[in-house]
């Protein structure tokens, strides 16, 4: 049984491994409350704050950082999703390029590409941690 803390105390972490009553974020079980209403249980590995209640039961969920992209059966990020980040991408690129007449269309991937590049890597790449 986990020792859940109290409510004062605010539980944000990275979650480890979600079932059908609860999170695990540092190694440790919070389950949610039965009379929660429409908690939606986050992904595994997903940043979060948990609202809890004086008996230390999660009544709520919310991000506290990015969400990990679905994955997809290859490993990769599903269809759909792969989808929406190189609509966005290009469109970064091409905002990024207008009023330069002198950058082509085969420019505009490129850098496209690049942006789907950055999108994509690791949450653990040493980028993202050196960044600030």
């Amino acid at each position: 049984m986990a020792v859940s803390p109290t409510p004062s105390e605010p539980v944000v972490g990275r979650v480890q491994s979600v079932n059908e009553r609860g999170v695990k974020i540092a190694g440790q079980w919070h389950n949610v409350s039965k009379w929660a209403e429409d908690v939606v249980m986050p992904e595994r590995g997903q940043t979060v704050r948990l609202v809890l209640d004086n008996g230390g039961f999660i009544r709520a969920i919310e991000p506290a950082g990015p969400t990990p992209i679905r994955q997809g059966a290859a490993g990769g990020p599903d269809l759909r999703e792969l989808r929406i980040i190189r609509q966005c991408v290009l469109k970064a690129a091409v905002d990024r390029a207008a009023g330069r007449p002198d950058v082509s269309t085969s420019d505009v991937l490129k850098v496209a590409e690049a942006f789907e590049a950055w999108v994509l890597r690791p949450y653990d790449d040493p980028e993202l941690t050196d960044a600030f």
